[in-house]
């Protein structure tokens, strides 16, 4: 449709691609706008992001807090100053603390759980491969983080000292099995992939004191504990 002649574009009943002015709203018998204050808008804006946030933004933004700072960080206002929200958004998905710190206990175990589901199911690769994987993960500076910060939780923390235990024996049995693939006797599977799995605690309780290993210095402990 084009443009009735002699008519401002500004007038015309079918342009309506500009906002209205003030004395528009005024004329069009509308109460314009207020403008907002800053400490207004800030709300306004936090109200918007509220909205946003799902249950898994908050354990996974209270998972990186805890990597990060530990568990003393994990508290409400420090949670949502942390992710730019106000109180509302948590209590819309928590009833209180401990509801989400039991989220982040179950989110955690679910990962760690799968991440060794994953290494046992790759019968498709050599046994020289997974322990290669196995070797990469204690490497990584990431996993320490998360560990060590839930390693420490876990001492006070009954229903976290358990999911640990449990993620514990389930990579020993893991462990286990690659050695027994790598034709070791069952004494000396036990004995190795004990040795293993405590080369991988130490790793996250020592990175603090003591120097990094390289990913080249793990893997030449590794060997020593898969040579006949």
């Amino acid at each position: 449709m084009t443009t009735p002649k002699n008519v401002p574009r500004s007038q015309n009943p079918q342009d309506d691609s500009r906002p209205e002015t003030a004395p528009q709203a005024e004329a069009a018998g509308q109460a314009p706008k207020a403008p907002l204050s800053r400490k207004a808008a800030a709300q306004h804006r936090n109200r918007r992001q509220t909205t946003r946030l799902s249950y898994e933004d908050w354990v996974n933004g209270a998972l990186d807090l805890l990597a990060r700072e530990g568990v003393t960080a994990i508290r409400i206002p420090r949670l949502c100053q942390e992710l730019g929200v106000t109180k509302g958004s948590f209590y819309w998905h928590f009833d209180d603390l401990e509801q989400l710190m039991a989220a982040m206990a179950d989110r955690w175990g679910a990962m760690q759980a799968e991440a060794v589901r994953a290494l046992a199911d790759l019968d498709s690769i050599p046994v020289e491969a997974r322990i290669e994987k196995m070797a990469a993960m204690l490497v990584d500076a990431r996993h320490w983080m998360v560990e060590a910060s839930v390693r420490e939780w876990s001492r006070t923390d009954v229903t976290v000292a358990e999911a640990v235990r449990a993620l514990d024996q389930r990579i020993f049995r893991t462990v286990q099995t690659i050695m027994l693939d790598l034709g070791f006797d069952p004494a000396q599977a036990r004995q190795r992939a004990g040795a293993m799995v405590y080369l991988g605690i130490g790793l996250i309780h020592g990175r603090d004191n003591l120097p990094t290993p390289t990913p080249e210095e793990v893997q030449g402990v590794v060997d020593l504990l898969i040579r006949p």
